[in-house]
Parts: structure tokens; C-alpha cells; sequence
């Protein structure tokens, strides 16, 4: 395969770094070069946050009618080239090429879910309460320079929640991706081309976190910022983004806790879906699965018989369910999780190692681990990867304190025929979602997407993300007799 050079997006014209230096994208599916990449320096990364600060004014003042028509044109820019970018994501990320083309398509409802809700956000009216005849009429307008960072778990979809929507709630953008999935970042950015925004309103930066990254964060000039990723580095962004409106979405240890009353074949159908899907590098994967001691011995079973379904091969064919890990820091931690899992007593019914017999050591097979408990690393981190680890409990209270006890708080779920008790467990989990009867694995368009606790700040996905791209203004209007000049009436 010919090794491909792609450049960066930088007020209107795609371009190399300004030092010159440049890295390499490699396939983890192959262990092949794919790509060379500009790294971008701070210096880079200060032109592009000038040239968004430059073209914002231009970009806020389009109608709605114009912003939601960018998000149209970008979504049918994407869809000629869906088959050719899915492959190209399957080779840069690992995941199987079924799952890739849905991540492609699924860009484009997402975008043009958000232009629908672009155009009918609203914003109330407000009567003076101390003031009576004082009105107060509320609008919403963009934060200006928007920098978003996202990773390379799902580098079409996340970057689909948010770029393209900042930008038609009037910001500019400066978007940085994950450095080892840049390519799909560069063929959304040739949509957004294609699609006519104003020069400077869109940038690609591409390079290290530590530099173009701290750099994005760390800039005066940008007023807003969006990050999705590990909890550990979303608190260093929070301590470094000072004074900007900021968006986190972090990780999870999502419990799926299964009741004795649950549908067991179900459940555990839920269960491989929510550990497996994508290797498990999901940020709401199932993380933990908790389940009634009283079924536990019957959900194994049937846990185990699908773990062992789930084929490990090459992504690129149609009947691969799992494809490799994307890169070797993850894989290494998932390895060292299972490892202080079976040091502490756990065994390990299904998989448990490195498939040895692939083109790199980066393919890890569908496992399962019983015997866990929240002492270990397995039953209290997230481990982002294809492993199921069941931990068992009696009681409710002691499921809820469980579940809540890493302070993890993204995607939670239960299994049961009870209505009554699905109630009560959505009551008593604090997360920012819990889904009933379906996996930990579970994300729409239209619902608020968000975390408590170490899961993150703000809510995304429907009007909630056109509410993170802006802020509320409020004019004040006096209706009444205003005192005219040389009025003795006192004016607050």
C-alpha cells in the first residue's frame, strides 16, 4: 500500500507545519505506514486560533437559514465517499469494517439532526419582577472561537457531535484529533471544504497533545472548548482552560447490573454488545457487569457462549466482530487489569491474552473474567477493553453502592421485569443516563448526552449541543413612562 501524505487546514488552505516536522500513521490491523502527517508546534496552533478569531464575526453573522445549510451540504459531501473512508477508518482505528460504515453514515443524521435543532431553538421572555414594566428578552449567541479536541475511538462520530455544530451556531473552529486516527479527521474536514464555510471559520490542526493540544487548550483567544477523552487528562484541561467555557466528556466504569427477575438470554446479549463493540474502547462500554448472586452461575454460562461467538480477525472482512486494539498503551492496560484480576483470585473463563497468530500484537480476543471483586482494578477502573468482568451482589443497596462506588458516572444499566425496581435503580445511580432492559452502550441523537462526577461536564447530543456552543444574553427593556431628563424619580 503506498504510503499517503495528508497536510493540515489552516485559514482556508491546507498546509504543513511551520517547523517542517511531520508523523506517521500506522495501522494496527496491519503494522503498515499508512500516512505522513504535519506536527503541528504551538506556532501552528496560534495561527489557526488567529485565523478563526478572524473569520468568527463573518460566520456568526450568516442567517440560520445559511449555518443550517452548511450542515446539509457537509452530510452530502460525505456520502459518495462513505465505502472509501470507512475503509480508510478501519485501517487507521482497527475496527471491524461493519462498524466502521455505520460510523460514516451515522455522521450524517447527526448533522442534520443538529441543523433542524439549530432552527427551532428558542429562548423565553421574561416579565420584570422587582421592575414591572421592565421585559427581558433572551437570545442566544455563539462563545466565538471554539477549539475541539477529540479522540481516536470514534473519529467520525465524535467529531460529528461537535465540530460542524459550533460552527453553524456562528463559532470558528479549530479542531484538533487523536494523532493516531488523523485521516478520518482530514476527510471530514474536506467535506466541511467542500461545503463552503468562510475562510479561517474552519481549522484541522494535527500533532501531539502535549504541544498542538496544550497549546488549544492553554490560548487566550480561544473562548471555548470541547474535550472528549480520558478523565485523568480532562482534569488537566480544566485546570489549564481557565476562563473558557469548557465541555468534558470523560470516561466510565459503567456497571450493567442484572436483578434475578432479568431475561438471562437478553442480558447476555447486552452484555458481549456493550464489553465487545469496538474492542470494548468505548467510553460507555459495559465495564462492570453486576449480577444477582442468585443467577450468576446460569448468566455466566450463557455470557461465556457469547464471548466465545465474537470472532477476532482481520477488521476488513465482513464476518470479523472484532477487530485489533488501536494502539499498544491501551492494550498494555487491559492487560495489566486482567493480570491483578487473576493475581486476586479472579479466573479467567474466556480469552484473557494476546492473540499471537496476527499481523501485529495489537489483537486482543472477547474475554470474560468471573470472580471479580471492587478490590481489583477490573471492578473498580475502566479497563477500555473487549473484557467482561462480573462481580456478583445480594441486595440492592449493595448493586447501587457498587455501581456508584468509582465515582465514574457516564452510562449506566439494569436488567429486570420490574418496573418498579428500574425505577428505583435509575433513582439511586448517579449517572447521567441509565438504560433500562439494553446495554451500558447507548447513545442517541436527540438525548442529553453527559456524565456525573469523574465522567465529565455539560450535556451534548439535540439542542443540548447548540445550548454548549453559546451563551444567553438578555436584553432589558423598559415598557413604562422612562423619567425623562431632570426627573426627580429615583432610577436604581
Amino acid at each position: 500500500m503506498p504510503l499517503a501524505s495528508y497536510r493540515m487546514y489552516i485559514d482556508g488552505e491546507w498546509c504543513h507545519a511551520t517547523s517542517g516536522a511531520t508523523f506517521d500513521v500506522r495501522s494496527p490491523v496491519t503494522g503498515e505506514r499508512l500516512a505522513t502527517l504535519p506536527e503541528a508546534g504551538r506556532e501552528d496552533v496560534r495561527r489557526a486560533v488567529d485565523a478563526a478569531r478572524a473569520a468568527q464575526r463573518t460566520v456568526a453573522r450568516l442567517s440560520i437559514k445559511e449555518r443550517a445549510e452548511i450542515a446539509y451540504r457537509v452530510a452530502e459531501a460525505i456520502r459518495p465517499h462513505l465505502d472509501a473512508w470507512a475503509l480508510d477508518l478501519t485501517l487507521e482505528q482497527g475496527k471491524p469494517i461493519r462498524e466502521a460504515r455505520t460510523e460514516v453514515a451515522e455522521t450524517i443524521p447527526n448533522l442534520l439532526w443538529s441543523a433542524e435543532d439549530l432552527k427551532r431553538i428558542e429562548t423565553p421572555t421574561l416579565e420584570g419582577y422587582s421592575k414591572p414594566e421592565t421585559t427581558y428578552l433572551l437570545r442566544r449567541e455563539p462563545l466565538g472561537v471554539v477549539g475541539v479536541i477529540t479522540p481516536w475511538n470514534y473519529p467520525w462520530l465524535i467529531p460529528a457531535e461537535f465540530v460542524v455544530q459550533a460552527l453553524i451556531c456562528g463559532n470558528a473552529v479549530v479542531f484538533k484529533p487523536a494523532s493516531t486516527t488523523p485521516i478520518s479527521a482530514v476527510h471530514f474536514v474536506e467535506a466541511i471544504e467542500k461545503a463552503g464555510v468562510p475562510r479561517g471559520a474552519m481549522n484541522l490542526i494535527t500533532g501531539p497533545g502535549s504541544t498542538a493540544g496544550r497549546e488549544l487548550v492553554e490560548n487566550r483567544s480561544v473562548d471555548g472548548l470541547c474535550f472528549t477523552g480520558e478523565t485523568s487528562t480532562g482534569e488537566e484541561i480544566a485546570h489549564r482552560a481557565g476562563l473558557k467555557k469548557i465541555g468534558l466528556e470523560l470516561g466510565g466504569a459503567g456497571p450493567l447490573i442484572v436483578l434475578d427477575d432479568a431475561d438471562l438470554s437478553k442480558a447476555a446479549r447486552d452484555i458481549a454488545f456493550g464489553c465487545f463493540n469496538n474492542a470494548g474502547q468505548v467510553c460507555c462500554a459495559n465495564g462492570r457487569i453486576l449480577v444477582d448472586e442468585r443467577v450468576h452461575d446460569r448468566l455466566a454460562t450463557k455470557v461465556a457462549e457469547e464471548a466465545r461467538r465474537w470472532r477476532l480477525g482481520d477488521p476488513r472482512e465482513e464476518s470479523t466482530d472484532l477487530g485489533p486494539m488501536n494502539n499498544e498503551p491501551t492494550i498494555e492496560k487491559v492487560e495489566r487489569h486482567v493480570a491483578d484480576g487473576v493475581r486476586q483470585g479472579a479466573t479467567v473463563v474466556v480469552g484473557g491474552h494476546r492473540a499471537i497468530d496476527r499481523p501485529t500484537r495489537q489483537y486482543y480476543p472477547a474475554t470474560l473474567v468471573d470472580g471479580v471483586t471492587t478490590d481489583m482494578l477490573l471492578g473498580n477502573s475502566e479497563t477500555f477493553g473487549p473484557v467482561a468482568p462480573l462481580l456478583t451482589f445480594r441486595t440492592l443497596d449493595e448493586a447501587v453502592e457498587v455501581a456508584n462506588l468509582p465515582r465514574y458516572g457516564l452510562s449506566m444499566a439494569v436488567h429486570t421485569a420490574n418496573l418498579q425496581r428500574a425505577f428505583r435503580l435509575a433513582r439511586d445511580l448517579k449517572a447521567g443516563q441509565v438504560v433500562v432492559n439494553d446495554p451500558v452502550l447507548y447513545w442517541d441523537y436527540n438525548h442529553p448526552w453527559g456524565g456525573f462526577g469523574r465522567s465529565g461536564l455539560g450535556r451534548v447530543a439535540g439542542r443540548w449541543t447548540i445550548e454548549s456552543f453559546t451563551e444567553i444574553k438578555t436584553m432589558i427593556l423598559n415598557i413604562g413612562e422612562s423619567p425623562g431628563p431632570g426627573s426627580s424619580e429615583n432610577v436604581p
